[in-house]
């Protein structure tokens, strides 16, 4: 018989919901949903809260242009994960009107943040050259 068990529990926060609140009723959730007279205590461990960026900036029609090119007959997508790095928001409250992107290499075999996790040479050579031509594009100003 197992004496005790432990899991850390990870919260994705989409915009628009409060961090605190989610993990409340996360709290809840787990502690009401507790099988076999089990007894169980969280932790709250750290937050932040989630994100928002503007993807209609200048930052973001640039670097549009450069995926464009990046990955040719590929359209551009946008996909809000949740989970956000909380220095964007310091960020973005310090200088307001700073342009904030957030770029990641992934595919779908990187298995991302597994044991395994790769990255195809591929995608590094086309993120790498859709960086440089959004670095270009945007320092001289013609977005």
């Amino acid at each position: 018989m197992q004496a005790s068990a432990r899991a850390l529990v990870s919260l994705r926060v989409p915009p628009g919901v409060d961090a605190g609140e989610a993990t409340a009723l996360l709290r809840a959730h787990l502690e009401s949903h507790t099988p076999w007279g089990a007894r169980v205590r969280t932790e709250h461990i750290g937050q932040g809260q989630a994100f928002r960026a503007d993807t209609t900036s200048p930052a973001y029609r640039a670097m549009s242009e450069a995926m464009a090119v990046a990955y040719p007959g590929q359209e551009l997508q946008y996909a809000g994960q949740g989970g956000s790095i909380p220095l964007c928001n310091t960020l973005a409250a310090l200088y307001p009107k700073a342009e904030i992107l957030l770029i990641g290499l992934s595919e779908p075999e990187a298995q991302i943040h597994a044991v395994n996790e790769s990255v195809s040479p591929d995608e590094l050579e086309r993120l790498s050259v859709a960086e440089a031509l959004f670095l270009r594009t945007y320092a001289s100003g013609a977005h």
